[in-house]
């Protein structure tokens, strides 16, 4: 491949472009160009210099010249696995809370990690596939409703038995509903971890002057029910 004539700038950025994407790969550059992994690798770098493309990271480019909300690279910072934005990014992008966290936080099937990219720093927590979910799109960003952001808080910090520090002062927006975080709640598999997490979110929203009578009463109820009853006298 390396001995195809040389291929123009401006005709490598159209054939890219039209792959429709504004997020490629190395790999899909090369593809797409017909040429090595290499030789896609430098025309990338060129449309780079000449502004017709930004690196995002070791074999991530992004083909918009325009300056691009990183958010809405959540699915390609975890790529194959799905992500979505939740925990603080998306508490504060809700106006719950006022503190703009200085990383973009990330849910997703992938594995924890943290991932540096010039764009900015993700920072990706791990939820199982029945915990994953409930976020909407909202101007291209896959960003979580405020009930599963405060789910996802609240989960990832007690599932791993270190709970992180209170949440800055927090304020619950309008049409705010229990049932949204206790559908969520239900599917946690473990009957002790959610017992766990339940009785602090409760606390959360509560203190926030929400409302979740009916979890509340489900806690006294399970409460009540696991007290032993008195054998009978036969």
């Amino acid at each position: 491949m390396e001995g195809r004539p040389a291929v123009t700038a401006a005709a490598s950025y159209s054939r890219l472009r039209a792959l429709h994407s504004r997020v490629i790969t190395t790999g899909e550059a090369a593809a797409a160009l017909r040429v090595s992994t290499s030789a896609a690798s430098r025309s990338l770098r060129t449309l780079a210099e000449q502004g017709l493309a930004q690196r995002i990271r070791y074999g991530l480019w992004n083909l918009e010249p325009e300056p691009i909300d990183p958010r809405r690279l959540a699915s390609e910072i975890t790529r194959p696995y799905p992500s979505y934005v939740s925990f603080e990014s998306a508490l504060s992008a809700h106006g719950m809370i006022d503190q703009l966290p200085r990383d973009i936080s990330l849910a997703s099937l992938d594995r924890a990690k943290r991932v540096k990219t010039s764009f900015a720093t993700y920072v990706v927590r791990h939820l199982p596939p029945e915990l994953f979910g409930g976020y909407e799109e909202r101007n291209a960003i896959p960003l979580a409703t405020p009930e599963k952001a405060l789910f996802d808080y609240f989960y990832v910090a007690y599932a791993s038995a270190h709970p992180r520090r209170r949440l800055p002062e927090l304020e619950l927006p309008d049409g705010f509903a229990w049932a949204g975080v206790r559908k969520w709640l239900n599917r946690i598999r473990s009957t002790n971890l959610r017992r766990r997490i339940e009785s602090p979110l409760i606390a959360e929203v509560t203190r926030a002057g929400g409302k979740a009578p009916a979890a509340l009463q489900g806690l006294r109820g399970r409460r009540g029910g696991s007290r032993r009853r008195p054998r009978s006298s036969r």
